[in-house]
């Protein structure tokens, strides 16, 4: 079925593209004619003259409508109207000058110098307008072709980043919402209650660590990017109250070194450590271990072993989605997503303040 489409494709594209070919024919031949009338010309000439003449627009005619598929090949490999606009536009009128005058000069030298055996120097005397016309065409048209790849570009970047936008809203919404999901909260508080009447200090320390962690949830929720010891220091209060939880059923070992700088999205790391505990089992038999690292690449990775809940919820997978696409937009790079029988593990690319 697949195949069957893919070729059906092919033959839509190919009579696309041999249809626009028999048009750009047909007004190459028209634009001469009017060409010949506006110049001056007379319409009433011998046949040979208009086949001559037809002849002479087709060559220029065919080359100027090619331009469109030169162009779209050279725009993917060196033009960015976005980022780079003063080098595209420098690019861009470098190819087409040299296009032009190629097309132009070779056109002009087969007809005259070869077809009608003329010299150079007499062509040239005579027919000085006739190539001031062309390079006129020729510039209108590249402009037309410019204009259309820069706005085509830049509503593409309006449209990415306004999804962006719209998914980055999405997630701090989600993650809010998730942080002060009313089971998390209940949790915390039965576990506070037992704890006054075991541990009254521990009890102090959780109750301490539960308000600081709403409010950083509260200050973060706004924010772009942060710095990735504050991100440690926020997950490690939410660690402190799941293993307080959980106790020895929950194992987290977070290796970063002091060194490493970098950038995150807020609540990045809490949003994986919640994914893990959310989909797995826990139990003090088989303890969820949970690795937080930098590898060699400063890539910040999150991996945990699989233990998958028998009665696990489906997840929609939208929380790593608005993540990936969001991480893509800032770095240019791809957020990693690995899961096998054994672990499941997602690398982050960190974020460097000159992106």
């Amino acid at each position: 079925m697949k195949n069957q489409k893919t070729s059906q494709n092919r033959k839509f594209v190919k009579k696309v593209t041999k249809t626009n070919w028999i048009i750009a024919i047909v007004i190459s031949v028209l634009m001469g004619l009017i060409t010949t009338v506006l110049m001056g010309g007379s319409l009433n000439r011998s046949l040979v003259a208009h086949l001559w003449g037809a002849g002479y627009s087709i060559s220029l005619g065919l080359p100027l409508f090619a331009n469109g598929y030169l162009f779209g090949w050279f725009e993917k490999r060196y033009i960015n109207w976005i980022k780079n606009p003063v080098k595209s536009v420098l690019a861009a009128l470098s190819l087409h000058l040299i296009y032009s005058s190629f097309v132009i000069f070779t056109v002009n030298w087969f007809w005259f110098i070869v077809v009608l055996g003329r010299n150079w120097e007499t062509f040239w005397v005579s027919n000085r307008a006739t190539i001031i016309a062309e390079y006129i065409i020729f510039v209108i048209i590249a402009s037309i072709i410019y204009a259309i790849s820069f706005f085509k570009a830049w509503r593409e970047q309006v449209k990415e980043t306004e999804q962006v936008k719209s998914e980055a809203l999405a997630l701090k919404y989600k993650v809010l919402q998730d942080q002060i999901n009313p089971h998390f909260l209940f949790n915390s508080l039965n576990v506070l209650g037992s704890l006054i009447d075991i541990d009254s200090e521990k009890a102090k320390k959780f109750n301490r660590e539960l308000s600081l962690f709403y409010r950083n949830v509260l200050q973060f929720k706004d924010m772009d990017i942060l710095s990735l010891h504050e991100e440690i220091d926020f997950v490690k209060k939410y660690i402190f109250l799941q293993q307080i939880r959980f106790g020895e059923a929950l194992e987290v070992d977070i290796i970063i070194n002091e060194k490493v700088d970098g950038n995150v999205i807020p609540l990045s790391l809490q949003t994986l450590v919640e994914n893990a505990i959310k989909h797995n089992e826990l139990s003090k038999a088989k303890p969820l271990k949970i690795v937080i690292a930098i590898s060699d690449d400063y890539e910040l990775i999150v991996e945990n072993n699989l233990q998958p809940m028998e009665t696990a919820e489906e997840s929609s997978k939208t929380g790593l989605k608005n993540l990936a696409g969001r991480y893509e937009f800032l770095t240019g790079k791809k957020m990693i997503v690995t899961n096998n029988d054994n672990y499941f593990r997602v690398s982050i690319p960190l974020i460097q303040i000159e992106n």
